[in-house]
């Protein structure tokens, strides 16, 4: 016997609303991790494809792993100034740092929070360099070269990622969240984020104009951030950031922790664990 079209619709409903509470929906599958980092780490460097746009000019490769081919893009920089560095359009910065070594920082702190938006990554030699081996995300682009019209709930899923990437970009300091530093996938609207070599910074701060929006996070997420201490960071961080860049991300998680914690007073539960 065919059930209602009202009992349906509420079951529908109730699908995708489980769905989209998941902090995991439509981001890529963790257990396909260590394959792709065995690949990126050993695969044959078959020919370089491109030099992709971009301030450091990354190498996009061809790799060859058991037979089949998969693209990476490699990245190289490895840049440390004291003092005042004066950047595009009249900014400037203290202690600037632009390192492949925070490709692969993001990559394990995504992990840990149970995000998965951040390709693979490792760290890898490529013609006598050290550098991070990013993995390609294939059929993503930047919003703005989408065709396609979103339904109703990628709409909201990409809105909750978007909270999300507010956040972790919070967390890890990353100065360098332009438009063209998050893709999105041509038929799922899944966010990816890339293009981590300018974050970890020492300020212990949050960003301008963070603390001014509602929070919007899953209660996974804010658990594993609670979570997150010291001794467990120098170990996984271990030859990709400072112990002192560990110190300032602890301190900015505090004042994220805080900021959530009051809105959970202010506008309780329902509202801010809607992420």
């Amino acid at each position: 016997m065919a059930l209602p079209a009202k009992t349906l619709i509420t079951t529908a409903l109730v699908v995708v609303s489980a769905l989209l509470a998941h902090p995991g929906f439509g981001q890529m599958e963790p257990t396909a991790d260590p394959e792709i980092e065995r690949c990126l780490e050993q695969g044959k460097v078959v020919k370089k494809v491109d030099t992709l746009v971009g301030v450091t000019r990354p190498d996009q490769l061809k790799l060859e792993c058991d037979g089949e081919t998969r693209l990476v893009v490699f990245k190289a920089v490895d840049e440390h100034r004291r003092g005042v560095t004066q950047l595009g359009g009249g900014k400037s910065e203290l202690n600037f740092s632009d390192s492949f070594k925070y490709e692969r920082a993001a990559y394990l702190l995504d992990r840990e929070l149970g995000l998965n938006m951040i390709p693979v990554v490792v760290i890898r030699s490529y013609k006598g360099d050290e550098g991070a081996m990013v993995d390609w995300i294939q059929d993503a682009s930047v919003q703005k070269q989408m065709t396609q019209t979103p339904t109703g709930p990628q709409m909201a899923e990409l809105a909750r990622q978007k909270a999300t990437m507010r956040l972790f970009d919070a967390l890890i300091l990353n100065v360098d969240r332009r438009p063209e530093n998050w893709l999105v996938d041509n038929e799922t609207w899944n966010l990816y984020l890339i293009d981590h070599g300018r974050a970890f910074r020492t300020q212990k701060r949050l960003p301008e104009g963070f603390e001014d929006k509602k929070s919007r996070i899953s209660r996974e997420l804010y658990e594993k951030l609670q979570a997150l201490d010291e001794t467990q960071l120098v170990e996984l961080f271990e030859g990709l950031i400072t112990n002192g860049q560990v110190k300032a991300l602890l301190a900015r998680r505090d004042q994220i922790v805080e900021k959530i914690e009051e809105d959970l007073a202010i506008h309780g539960e329902t509202v801010v664990f809607s992420g």
